[in-house]
């Protein structure tokens, strides 16, 4: 192998100075753009979080409300409004916030009140709406709040008293007042304050579909998997007393596509699990009756826009409270 003649060497030796410089002076004329890592968003200043309070001119929201009015029945509006989110509803409701957000919570707007005529800066009055989506959830976490034995009042489209005040629903909305003094007219508040809230909220008619027989017992809300039916959620349950019988009416609402296919999901289930059932025709509409060793005799009663599940008895007669007969 020829050895590199010594005047190459030479000469490759003397153009590594210049080699070394053109590198230096290259890299100082660099782009500033290309080394400056701030972005645009972390130049801007953070956007805060609903968890602070905004003046009340300020609040735009879509999941919450607020009265028409800030002055309710004798009481006006202190301070200033609080709105929470599925994000910061912890800091209203510590520990509380889970449940709220698992029964469908959308947003809460929180207000309070003192005497129209008063100086004084504490409030006198806490009013929180909780949008819950729909008004079946509302209704969902009125009975879980108020316990079995709640006193009812006529307050909204239900409502009960509570150790401090009283709970309500309207429309999707569930409300609780609650009053810091005993001598606070809590009921002609939350009256005044119910009907202030927006018309469109509309009501909460389901009760209306339940039949009228008996003497009625309580009513209870089961979010999900009704009597272990993993398809089974939403079902407002009512008790009666008819006779010597307890009789308990399950129903669930929907679109008429919606009970169509809940219907489906049922005689599904029969048949997976090897239940026996009957069709009864009344009146032009099937009827179901079911044959449970774990339930008892039972019927299923499709209905429009709805689904009643009635235990207790097998006797047919009941279900002239379900079907109009000719």
């Amino acid at each position: 192998m020829k050895s590199v003649p010594l005047r190459y060497r030479i000469l490759l030796i003397s153009l590594l100075p210049c080699i070394a410089a053109l590198i230096y002076f290259s890299g100082q004329r660099y782009d500033a753009a290309l080394i400056d890592f701030r972005t645009e968003a972390k130049q801007q200043a953070p956007v805060s979080p609903a968890a602070s309070p905004l003046p009340i001119e300020h609040e735009q929201t879509q999941t919450t409300i607020l009265p028409a009015s800030q002055e309710i029945a004798g009481f006006r509006q202190s301070g200033q409004v609080r709105r929470y989110t599925k994000e910061n509803l912890y800091e209203h409701v510590d520990g509380h916030a889970e449940y709220f957000i698992s029964a469908g919570f959308a947003g809460l707007t929180v207000t309070e009140y003192i005497a129209s005529g008063s100086v004084a800066k504490q409030a006198e009055i806490q009013a929180e709406v909780f949008d819950m989506g729909k008004s079946i959830q509302a209704f969902g976490v009125l009975a879980d709040e108020s316990g079995e034995n709640a006193a009812p009042v006529s307050v909204g489209a239900m409502g009960f008293k509570t150790s401090g005040g009283l709970n309500f629903i309207k429309g999707r909305y569930y409300v609780k007042i609650t009053a810091f003094s005993p001598k606070t007219q809590i009921n002609k508040f939350a009256k005044g304050f119910a009907d202030t809230l927006s018309a469109d909220q509309g009501s909460f008619p389901v009760f209306s579909k339940f039949p009228n027989f008996g003497k009625t017992g309580k009513t209870r809300f089961v979010k999900e998997s009704y009597r272990g039916l993993g398809f089974l959620h939403n079902v407002i349950e009512r008790e009666y007393s008819l006779g010597d019988k307890k009789i308990k009416v399950a129903l669930v609402t929907g679109s008429g596509q919606e009970m169509k296919s809940l219907l489906s999901s049922f005689l599904d289930y029969f048949k997976k699990y090897a239940i026996p059932y009957e069709k009864i025709e009344k009146s032009g509409k099937d009827v179901y009756r079911v044959t449970d060793k774990y339930e008892g005799n039972w019927f299923l009663i499709p209905a429009h826009e709805a689904i009643f599940s009635v235990f207790g008895t097998d006797d047919e007669g009941i279900l002239q409270y379900f079907v109009k007969t000719k």
